[in-house]
């Protein structure tokens, strides 16, 4: 069976349209590594503040103090090399003004978005497509191994 070649398309309030691929799975593991040193804790956080069950309102306000709790963990080289691990070129394309899709590099990065927030927004978005699913359903995976697991 072949991977999962499903885009997640993810546009911007300026209009500018960025299409997400899940990343391979060691490609997945080995960023994935490098985020959870960095800041899972903050990830986790956002990935809460973006919970549908909440408002609109509530969400946005809960995605503001976890980006702001991120802001103030990591340093702007940390910011910088996270940023351009998980914008990955051959998983992130973007649509500039209507243009054909590019892969996304920095010049791009820097004409597709209007501030830091959209690419803070655009990197949890990714990192969402990514792994969410661990969150959600990894918590019951762990929970079922140690629940019926039995130590001698």
């Amino acid at each position: 069976m072949a991977a999962d070649t499903k885009r997640v398309e993810f546009v911007l309030d300026n209009g500018n349209k960025f299409y997400i691929r899940r990343y391979d799975a060691f490609l997945s593991l080995k960023i994935l590594g490098e985020v959870q040193k960095r800041f899972l804790s903050s990830f986790a956080a956002i990935t809460e503040a973006r919970d549908s069950n909440n408002s609109a309102e509530t969400q946005e306000r809960n995605f503001s103090a976890a980006v702001e709790k991120l802001s103030k963990s990591l340093d702007g080289d940390s910011l910088v090399d996270l940023v351009k691990r998980v914008l990955h070129a051959d998983y992130v394309t973007v649509v500039i003004d209507g243009d054909a899709p590019e892969k996304i590099d920095e010049g791009l990065l820097n004409r597709a978005t209007d501030g830091v927030y959209d690419v803070v927004s655009l990197v949890f978005k990714v990192l969402e497509v990514n792994y969410k699913e661990l969150f959600t359903r990894g918590k019951n995976l762990i929970g079922s191994v140690t629940s019926n697991t039995e130590i001698p």
